[in-house]
């Protein structure tokens, strides 16, 4: 069987995490090493620096049995396979997903950005099926509990992209046995042979942080078989890393150069590629692999490697660089303490500041809603007019950090998204996924039967700005209730709470203008074009991660795409 898969750029962890279409091959695994000594002596009497206190994890995913879809042979065995050798070779602390579902892959991946460092390395590698969406230009993994033909256990590529810019790691590589992510963006490095020029190559790598891509293909089909019991991506990746176990220290980047690209693209019509991934925090570094045997633990924390008779001259040169090291060791054990302090103080006053916004929303919950002034109801106009007046005047546009005013004119919008009684009403056709229920949002609905709708009840789609602006309902925070994203059960119906499906509108509480399922329940069309193709959607879905339920968060589709997460509320101008 050929695992299918297209390249996309990251845009948003995989954000995590990680395009995908109909197949996908590769993460596995989470996995940790304690780096137990300040330097290391390499072959030959190289000495190479290496972080103190830095772990290495790596989160392992390997999916055959799926339920709804055509079944896999060797991603299983792949996973187990690299999950082995990290292990026990490189002294990593793993996790492995054997036929995971979609909430089992984002509950580990949420359990990686609480228990990475900042000095830590990570390690993704997946295996499995996947599928990109071309009208809509987005790429998802399919958990074994996926269907073909329906998103609603699909895991969109944002979220995990999203969640990767989240975690404080040093070094991020993502093996995908799949074609991953858009074009290459950086030359190839030459691997330095002179001793002091290697020292210094693999010292810069270390202490730069890197977010890189190694996968299987490009925009191609890549194999499910070819290396025995694994695929001839797995084989080759897996032989790679016991090959270069010779060497004491080495880049992710010379692994793929040196041994893992020409394997492959031997023995297959894939060609594995190995990328930067875009706008993700890539400073220049690249993952480094060390054997776990170079970091054995003694009284003093140093890693011993072969200890040889030297003269006493240089005995003692190597005892003023021990002292020195033992001062650096001290002066950063120092810095560390100082650094910690700081963490614990900023942690304290975050959670003041979430206690005081806390407070802030029970006692605007409190007060009366703003007046809402509805405009007589036209003759013939099924849909009603249970409408909100936004007030004219400037509101602060775009993210909490980069905003910028904006002054926009009276306008009325619908209090409640769209329903699916509504629609049939004046439309004549229910064209919903989530039937059943009249008072949920109608959804499925393109862009021009969504601006149809509102024509013929007198109203109008209204442009993003006057979407955010009645969204934020004068808050300048995240989200309309604040920075917290735990009080989100409270406000919207999303990927955490909803089941997978839509709601009746109005059941969340509401903004500060009396505005219900701002965030969540569906994504909202509005007026305005994204570019000469595309429209802009605001205000996330029942299948959003909590980062696209920002007030500023927007999305594009083209108009006549139909989705079982796109509904619409109209607006109209304060004179009508």
């Amino acid at each position: 069987m050929k695992r299918l898969i297209t390249m996309l750029c990251l845009e948003m962890l995989i954000s995590a995490l990680i395009p995908l279409t109909d197949s996908i091959r590769g993460i596995q695994g989470l996995a940790y090493a304690e780096e137990r000594s300040v330097t290391v002596k390499a072959k030959k009497g190289a000495v190479v620096s290496a972080p103190v206190n830095t772990k290495y994890y790596a989160l392992i995913i390997g999916n055959n049995n799926y339920k709804h879809l055509p079944k896999l042979k060797t991603a299983v065995n792949d996973a187990q396979g690299v999950e082995k050798m990290l292990k026990n070779r490189y002294g990593f602390e793993t996790k492995l997903l054997i036929d995971a579902t979609r909430s089992d892959i984002l509950d580990s991946v949420n359990e990686m950005r609480e228990k990475v460092g900042e000095r830590d390395n990570l390690l993704i590698y997946y295996a499995g099926h996947g599928h990109f969406e071309k009208t809509a230009d987005k790429g998802y993994w399919l958990p074994i509990d996926a269907h073909k033909d329906r998103t609603t256990n699909w895991i969109i590529a944002d979220d995990i992209t999203s969640n990767i810019k989240l975690i404080a790691s040093r070094h991020i590589l993502i093996v995908s046995d799949s074609c991953y992510s858009g074009t290459l963006t950086r030359a190839v490095s030459t691997e330095l042979s002179i001793k002091k020029d290697r020292e210094e190559f693999i010292k810069k790598m270390m202490e730069r942080s890197s977010r890189t891509l190694m996968a299987s293909g490009g925009n191609e089909p890549v194999s499910d078989s070819g290396g025995g019991n694994n695929s001839v991506f797995a084989g080759a990746f897996l032989k790679a890393l016991e090959e270069f176990s010779v060497k004491d220290v080495f880049t992710a980047e010379e692994l793929f150069h040196g041994r893992v690209k020409s394997s492959v693209a031997g023995k297959s019509d894939q060609v594995p590629e190995y990328n930067q991934i875009k706008n993700s925090g890539d400073d220049g570094g690249d993952f480094v692999f060390r054997l776990a045997s170079l970091f054995p633990l003694n009284k003093g924390g140093l890693g011993v490697v072969e200890p040889e008779i030297k003269p006493s001259a240089e005995i003692s040169e190597e005892m003023k660089n021990l002292q020195e090291e033992k001062e650096k060791l001290k002066s950063e054990r120092e810095e560390l303490a100082q650094q910690k302090a700081i963490m614990e103080e900023k942690k304290r006053l975050n959670e003041e500041r979430q206690k005081l916004e806390k407070e802030k929303l029970e006692v605007a919950s409190l007060q009366p809603p703003p007046p809402q002034i509805t405009p007589p109801l036209k003759k013939g106009d099924e849909g009603g007019f249970n409408m909100v007046l936004i007030p004219s005047g400037e509101f602060m546009a775009g993210e909490p950090g980069s905003l910028k005013g904006m002054v926009l004119s009276a306008f009325y919008i619908d209090k409640y998204e769209v329903t699916q009684r509504d629609f049939q009403q004046v439309m004549g056709n229910n064209p919903s996924r989530f039937t059943g229920c009249d008072n949920c949002p109608v959804e499925r609905v393109t862009w021009n039967e969504a601006n149809e709708y509102c024509g013929k009840v007198g109203k109008r789609l209204p442009t993003e700005w006057e979407w955010e602006k009645a969204a934020k309902a004068g808050t300048t925070t995240t989200y309309y209730w604040g920075e917290s994203e735990s009080m989100a059960d409270s406000y919207a119906w999303y990927g955490n709470n909803s089941g997978s499906k839509t709601h009746p509108v109005g059941q969340k509480k509401p903004n500060n203008y009396g505005l219900y399922d701002m965030a969540g329940n569906v994504w909202e069309w509005t007026s305005t074009d994204y570019n000469s193709s595309n429209k802009v959607l605001r205000g996330g879905s029942w299948g959003s991660g909590p980062v696209l339920l920002r007030s500023s968060d927007r999305d594009r589709v083209e108009p006549t795409y139909r989705d079982g997460i796109l509904g619409f509320r109209c607006a109209g101008a304060s004179g009508h």
